[in-house]
């Protein structure tokens, strides 16, 4: 479920992650995995099987399970070099998608808290999520 929180937050089409998962592990029944990725993992049936994207900022992963632990990122930054990832990709999706999630009776909460930032922090948090995801991009002709 963590690798589908990032690939969601990061954008990420969901038939792409299911390519991925088929590739690289030889359990990924499709049977098994497609709902699991496509429905609940990565919302990318739109809700039919999930009530709601399953995603999360850095502070419920770190809750959640042991991997901030060691990780060099600060779980409770949101901005700036050291920000956890997961903090500044879970509000940049929570802004592209800030309209249909108003009307979300399970993520209207978190659309008061986006619409609670400074417009100067939501820049800030959206600029460094393209970034990071720039960072990540790679040129297939190489």
């Amino acid at each position: 479920m963590i690798q589908c929180n990032f690939a969601t937050m990061l954008g990420v089409e969901p038939a792409a992650l299911s390519r991925w998962y088929w590739a690289g592990f030889t359990d990924a029944y499709e049977w098994v995995e497609l709902p699991n990725v496509a429905g609940m993992g990565t919302w990318g049936d739109g809700g039919a099987l999930a009530s709601k994207p399953y995603v999360a900022s850095g502070a419920y992963v770190n809750r959640m399970s042991n991997y901030c632990g060691p990780c060099r990122y600060d779980v409770k930054q949101r901005t700036g070099p050291d920000a956890c990832p997961m903090n500044f990709l879970y509000w940049d999706f929570m802004a592209r998608h800030r309209e249909r999630f108003a009307k979300h009776p399970r993520m209207r909460m978190m659309t008061k808290h986006l619409d609670g930032m400074a417009d100067t922090e939501l820049v800030q948090l959206r600029r460094r999520a393209d970034e990071f995801r720039e960072s990540l991009s790679y040129d297939r002709e190489t």
